[in-house]
């Protein structure tokens, strides 16, 4: 208590009118009360896990065949977003005399910067041609121009709460809760037993009303992969690649032996999430962020250079570690991420993708769907009220015989060809019919009344009227580099010239991208049956949905930080513990901006970025402050 005590006075200006003392808030003492909603939201947020049944907007169900969708992620972090952004207007509203009495006010570059990003994400809803969506997202994210602009408040909030050091400091303890919960979640989802989808998990993530509608429920976790409360494991990566940089950071320039073994562990646990998630986009982004960090501290890390090369050897060690607990996963997907990177640079050999497909050519007219291989051979199948029956191209009988529910031929011309009815609709409760290629489903086909024939998706509810391949850029011969990554990034760069000032509004990526493109899903995917859903990019995904001058504003608020912290902290022999929290969490910021390269924003992680670089820069600001008095008592 007694240093506490000492540092009352440095700490006592702060402190404004006296607030009620009685209510929930009497123990907590009041320079910490504002911090609150974001201490909710960095803990929270992340590890929240609950079902929510939505009715699907009417655009989307064609895409995904469904009139309404059970979400366990997006949309009940979006709702405790709402939530906490309604306790900081409350909190404004009690104690705006503390709130706005900051000396340090957030400089004009990133509150303009901030304001052109949230006037242009409006602008871009309203434009939208799927306005619903756009202002309140699709099904399964939720991340329309309101959850948007909840991001931009949050930050702006952190920033004015984050007053002190120690203030910070609370938001990395936070972190590092969240961190170790979803780690333990993690761990059992990597062995295949994952404690959402156990008997108690449901009780805690199904409310008692809905947990009659629920059938067929199972882990989306594979074994020896982990998700943990992030949706996808590719998220959990990016959430790595913030938390691993600033909790290693942290643990190697603890003073004591007790707070560096703590956060060792707590790194340790970070470190499981990226390696267990084998994600590479999280693999990248601490790459990013460790080379970042060898240019912020090479002075010191040249200075203590034993000290450096031990750090590294323990690193090295605990990463072999995990990977030998993780099967071998990290090292694993290491070379696949060389290669695509190394592809990149290479002349591609398959720029014709089409000439690889053993069809290039589905077509239907009236009751006859048409197949042509690659080999220039044509199997037509003729549907009608007696049966149906199949013909080359040259009008020859191909004879089928009907073999464990499909039909199949001795020709050898059509041997990967099956056919077979499939249950479509929404409700699954009409017939359609299905062209198997190697035994895999590909290419689906509604029947209506009258026995005519529409080429579909595989739940028989979008119309698809051709196979014309849509336009592309880069990337040819390429579609399959970083998981298909090279394919949607390929489709999805020709749309930024329609949508270039407002965007085509957030979250309607997947109503705008040409799904269907069959064949180039075909080749990138190995099937028909993909939605894509996302840009699988941060700044794509701001280009695309909010457009240019947005995407200009994010970068215009990330890149001042970044330079900003390059001014104050690179290359310096000595750091004050306040310039290592700063640093640190520099580095978590920049291994999300490099995780964005190959992957999207996201409520589950989003908020922990916003409301870090909220608080990066205040305590920039801080530090700046203090670097000045210093100068000035030393002349």
């Amino acid at each position: 208590m007694t240093p506490n005590k000492k540092k009352a006075p440095t700490e006592a200006p702060q402190a404004v009118n006296p607030l009620p003392s009685g209510g929930a808030l009497a123990g907590i003492p009041e320079k910490n009360r504002l911090l609150i909603p974001v201490l909710l939201a960095i803990v929270a947020i992340p590890l929240l896990v609950h079902l929510v049944i939505i009715d699907v907007n009417p655009d989307e169900v064609p895409l995904i065949g469904l009139a309404t969708y059970g979400d366990f992620f997006s949309q009940s972090k979006a709702f405790l977003l709402f939530i906490v952004i309604l306790l900081i207007f409350v909190f404004g509203i009690l104690f705006r005399k503390t709130l706005f009495q900051k000396a340090d006010q957030i400089p004009p570059a990133y509150l303009a910067a901030s304001g052109v990003f949230m006037l242009l994400t409006l602008l871009s809803a309203v434009f939208s041609e799927y306005r619903s969506i756009a202002f309140w997202g699709i099904h399964d994210r939720a991340e329309g121009a309101v959850i948007l602009c909840c991001y931009i408040i949050l930050f702006l909030y952190s920033f004015s709460v984050c007053r002190t050091e120690r203030d910070t400091r609370h938001l990395v303890v936070a972190l590092g809760i969240a961190t170790v919960i979803s780690s333990v979640i993690g761990f059992f989802q990597y062995i295949g037993h994952d404690l959402l989808f156990t008997g108690l998990g449901k009780a805690l993530v199904i409310s008692p009303w809905d947990y009659d509608k629920v059938t067929n429920l199972s882990s989306m976790s594979e074994s020896g992969r982990l998700y943990g409360t992030f949706y996808h494991w590719n998220y959990a990566g990016s959430f790595a690649a913030i938390t691993v940089p600033i909790f290693l950071v942290l643990a190697l320039n603890a003073k004591s032996w007790r707070s560096r073994i703590l956060l060792g562990c707590v790194t340790l646990t970070a470190l499981w999430i990226l390696i267990g998630s084998t994600s590479r986009a999280g693999l990248i982004g601490v790459a990013v962020a460790f080379i970042f960090g060898l240019i912020v501290f090479a002075k010191m890390i040249i200075k203590h250079w034993r000290l450096s090369l031990s750090c590294i050897a323990i690193v090295f060690v605990a990463v072999i570690g995990l990977n030998i607990a993780s099967n071998g996963q990290l090292f694993a997907r290491i070379p696949t991420l060389f290669s695509d990177i190394i592809s990149v640079f290479q002349t591609s050999k398959q720029a014709d993708y089409l000439s690889k497909l053993p069809v290039k050519d589905v077509s239907v007219q009236n009751h006859t769907a048409t197949v042509v291989t690659q080999s220039g051979d044509t199997l037509k199948a003729n549907l009608t009220e007696e049966n149906l029956t199949f013909q080359d191209g040259n009008g020859q009988t191909v004879k089928m015989e009907k073999k464990n529910g499909a039909f199949r031929t001795t020709d050898k011309r059509f041997q990967n060809l099956s056919v077979n009815f499939v249950a479509m609709g929404l409700n699954g409760n009409s017939i359609g019919m299905c062209i198997n290629v190697d035994n895999q489903p590909q290419f689906f086909f509604r029947i209506d009344s009258n026995y005519n024939l529409q080429l579909t998706n595989s739940t028989g509810t979008a119309k698809i009227d051709s196979l014309e391949t849509p336009p592309s850029f880069g990337f040819a011969g390429k579609e399959k580099i970083g998981s298909a990554r090279g394919y949607i990034w390929s489709r999805s760069l020709p749309m930024v010239s329609k949508h270039l000032l407002l965007g085509a509004g957030p979250d309607t990526f997947v109503l705008n991208f040409p799904q269907n493109d069959l064949l180039g899903k075909y080749w990138a995917y190995g099937t028909t049956n993909m939605l894509v859903d996302k840009p699988h990019n941060l700044y794509l995904q701001i280009l695309l949905g909010e457009g240019c001058i947005a995407l200009l504003a994010f970068l215009t608020i990330v890149i001042l930080y970044l330079f900003d912290s390059i001014r104050l902290y690179a290359l310096k022999k000595t750091y004050l513990p306040r310039e290592i929290l700063a640093s640190a969490i520099c580095l978590g910021i920049t291994g999300y901006l490099g995780a964005g390269l190959f992957n999207d924003s996201v409520v589950s992680v989003a908020p922990v970025f916003w409301i870090l670089l909220g608080a990066g820069i205040a305590l920039n600001l801080q530090n700046r402050k203090e670097r000045l008095k210093d100068l000035s008592q030393q002349s």
